[in-house]
């Protein structure tokens, strides 16, 4: 079976890449215009990230398909097809990323490569907060099924509930367990036939 590649680079930033001229009236109508969030997206004089920017919902949702995640120099899963490659190839090369990430699942192995952007807050550019508060890009994805985001949240939404079910219905023995129990607990707790001396 042939594996499927996406890519998910931003055509319509192709040029800002490989055509210098067009990356410097780009960053002089930035600047002209004032645009100090497009400032952020490029670091020094490379080219602006050209992947698509995860929001919080695709990010839960490839969490949910892909609850592995591994540095992208770890992963030994399947071979990595070469057009993700080619665009980690890319990143490394114009800076755009302080760390890239292969998600998976062990029991459905349909990857996706993530980039991590460092947050402009400098509090958030140390240890733990690095990582959690980066802005993430989604560069590719390989499966043997091609199948739309639509197709992807519908089977998230039915793992979460049927993992989330799983857990809380368990939770909830658990907590029936402790309530029939409840009697014997305090005994333990407080002691069997003891008399306690109050000191008044």
């Amino acid at each position: 079976m042939n594996t499927i590649v996406e890519t998910f680079f931003v055509e319509e930033t192709a040029s800002l890449i490989y055509d210098n001229d067009d990356l410097q009236k780009w960053g002089d109508l930035v600047t002209q215009l004032g645009l100090t969030g497009q400032q952020k997206v490029v670091t020094g004089e490379k080219s602006p990230i050209p992947f698509l920017w995860m929001n919080e919902s695709l990010i839960n949702l490839f969490k949910c398909l892909c609850p592995r995640q591994v540095d992208i120099k770890d992963y030994d899963k399947m071979p990595i097809p070469l057009e993700i490659l080619g665009l980690v190839s890319l990143s490394e090369r114009e800076e755009y990323f302080f760390k890239i990430e292969i998600w998976y699942d062990e029991n459905t192995p349909d990857p996706v490569c993530v980039g991590y952007r460092l947050n402009a807050s400098p509090e958030r550019q140390t240890g733990w907060m690095r990582e959690s508060y980066a802005e993430k890009y989604l560069l590719g994805k390989w499966s043997d099924v091609k199948a739309s985001f639509a197709e992807l949240l519908d089977r998230a939404k039915k793992r979460f509930i049927s993992e989330r079910g799983l857990l809380l219905r368990q939770q909830i023995k658990e907590a029936q367990r402790g309530l029939e129990d409840l009697e014997d607990t305090a005994q333990r707790q407080f002691g069997v036939g003891s008399t306690i001396n109050l000191p008044f």
